[in-house]
């Protein structure tokens, strides 16, 4: 897939983590998501209705992070892969979560995982 709609810096409040702690008063994640197509038409055209409404899967993807409680990043992309899958169907789908805060003493950094469905 050469061409994508790439969704960069959107920042969620999510309750996941391996530490009860994290589960309980979340935490805050960054994510980002590409949806693969072919843009050709739309960029010809410029009509909406050829292309991918971004906003559904920001607006799908904030709604998820208020109810999502589970362990680790691997099952939360999995499941931002579902959400964004639902929303878009079976297209090619690349997902980067990143936590913010790393529960590790002395890091401060992030740490992200990456996840792709049918990118070639």
């Amino acid at each position: 897939m050469t061409e994508a709609i790439h969704v960069r810096g959107l920042r969620v409040w999510a309750h996941v983590g391996v530490y009860e702690q994290e589960r309980l008063h979340g935490q805050w994640f960054e994510l980002a998501f590409s949806l693969g197509a072919d843009l050709a038409a739309t960029a010809r055209s410029d009509d909406l209705s050829q292309g991918f409404d971004y906003g559904r899967g920001i607006v799908a993807l904030q709604e998820q992070a208020r109810t999502i409680r589970c362990l680790t990043l691997e099952h939360y992309s999995e499941r931002i892969l579902d959400a964004l899958e639902a929303c878009y169907g079976p297209i090619p789908l690349a997902v980067e979560l990143s936590k913010c805060r790393v529960p590790v003493p002395g890091f401060d950094g992030n740490v992200t995982v990456s996840r792709r469905r049918r990118w070639g």
